[in-house]
């Protein structure tokens, strides 16, 4: 375990001063930028591919819906086998009519000229259904992009996290060394030795958990890119982001200009009303055209083919109530579907004040660790020196070690909080996540 964590120390150091590097595989260990991560993600997420799915689908739909308003074209040929030779009677004489085994074709084109709107209806409403589908396959990119951000900011809070429970051992076992030569000197006693013993033994089990996590966080990452799991992964810290923070009228107009999930139901609305309307002229006439050419064999007759025409008008003038309880199913459709998309716009404007108030309260929070961490620092070497004096307790060098521990999560805690929580803000008022990190990365 302690040569795990020494190797994910090493990636974590070296990665921190190396320049971007795009996504590479080396040595068993997988690169990776959060500009290439995201382009990863996009590519590869199972979530995508499956909402991609559903559009592509969707698309074949509208073929469905077109081919109404489009001819129709038909092939037939038959041969049949008649027992007798078909005839009539004239004066009790038979007289062929028709060959006994007559081989017969044609080819007919069927189009349709006008039914007061039901296939138009139909189309558009299944291109709307479309449009849907593309707004839903851009929520679902929005949503594994701000999964991956925030997992990927996860990993490498774990990887801080080793690092400040790493110096909490090294600071350790420096004091518990100083100790150990006032021992063999007869300066201090060997009972004095064990509360350092034991802060240290705690230590390396924080640090053992550290590294847990950081593999845990690992596997996550990994999963989302569809990974090997087997493989490490090394990531690169940027810098943090700060957004400014719009007035929340403001933040809420923008995020109902922007946000996707708003388009999806306004495309779903406008596909419901063009439905009704070819529910209303289900039962309305339809009027056609037919036309195309036909053979059959038959040597009695003075032509065997023949081309035709045919305007006709056909209508469904009573189908037991259906027509009518399926514009009403679509009616109420109609009303569940405005009062979604009105129940988004409450979680969206939610979500939006949520995330600009957590945004305010890490911003906070870093400012304050920052100085708590200076001052830790400082307070260490300050009782480090007061005790290798003489002027100090062992107990006030543990706790200095303590405080400065505490300080450095909480720092850093702080830290990648403010990058999730920056992140979640964007996302909460419709920003492209993709080009804000690839843009902030250089």
């Amino acid at each position: 375990m302690f040569k795990k964590i020494a190797a994910v120390l090493m990636i974590f150091s070296i990665s921190a001063c190396a320049a971007p590097a795009a996504y590479a595989e080396e040595n068993n260990t997988y690169n990776i930028t959060i500009s290439d991560g995201i382009d990863m993600v996009l590519r590869d997420s199972r979530l995508i591919k499956i909402e991609i799915s559903d559009k592509d689908m969707s698309f074949e739909d509208t073929i469905i819906a077109l081919s109404p308003l489009l001819p129709h074209l038909s092939i037939n040929v038959m041969k049949t086998y008649n027992q007798y030779t078909p005839a009539m009677l004239f004066n009790g004489v038979g007289i062929p009519t028709a060959e006994k085994d007559p081989l017969s074709w044609g080819v007919s084109v069927y189009q349709t000229l006008f039914d007061f709107g039901k296939s138009i209806s139909n189309y558009r409403a299944s291109t709307e259904v479309f449009h849907a589908r593309k707004a839903k396959v851009e929520s679902v990119k929005r949503a594994v992009t701000l999964e991956f951000v925030t997992s990927y900011f996860n990993l490498l809070e774990t990887e801080k996290m080793i690092a400040v429970a790493a110096k909490e051992v090294d600071s350790l076992t420096a004091y518990l060394n100083d100790m150990d030569h006032l021992y063999e000197q007869g300066v201090i006693v060997k009972n004095d030795l064990l509360p350092a013993k034991v802060k240290l033994a705690d230590a390396k089990q924080k640090l053992i958990a550290a590294g847990n996590r950081r593999e845990v966080a690992e596997s996550v990452l990994g999963t989302m890119l569809t990974l090997s799991l087997t493989k490490d992964i090394a990531v690169r810290d940027i810098d943090t982001y700060i957004p400014e923070l719009p007035d929340l009228i403001d933040s809420w107009k923008t995020a109902e200009e922007r946000r996707p999930e708003i388009k999806f139901f306004n495309d779903q609305i406008k596909a419901s009303v063009l439905r009704e309307r070819a529910r209303v002229a289900q039962n309305l006439p339809t009027i056609f055209a037919d036309g195309g050419y036909t053979y059959m064999q038959n040597k009695f007759m003075v032509n065997q083919d023949n081309a035709y025409i045919k305007l006709g008008a056909k209508a469904d003038l009573y189908d037991g109530g259906a027509a009518a309880g399926e514009i009403m199913k679509e009616r109420r459709l109609h009303t569940k579907i405005q009062e979604q998309k009105n129940k988004l716009i409450d979680d969206i404007r939610y979500e939006v004040k949520e995330s600009c108030l957590n945004l305010r309260d890490a911003i906070e929070k870093l400012a304050v660790a920052r100085g708590a961490l200076e001052q830790a620092e400082e307070n260490v070497r300050f009782y480090r020196v007061k005790y290798n004096n003489g002027i100090a307790t062992s107990t006030d060098v543990l706790e200095a070690i303590t405080l400065q521990t505490r300080a450095q999560t909480n720092y850093y805690g702080a830290d990648y909080e403010l990058k999730r929580s920056s992140a979640r803000f964007m996302y909460s008022i419709g920003s492209d996540l993709a080009a804000l990190y690839t843009k902030t990365e250089k």
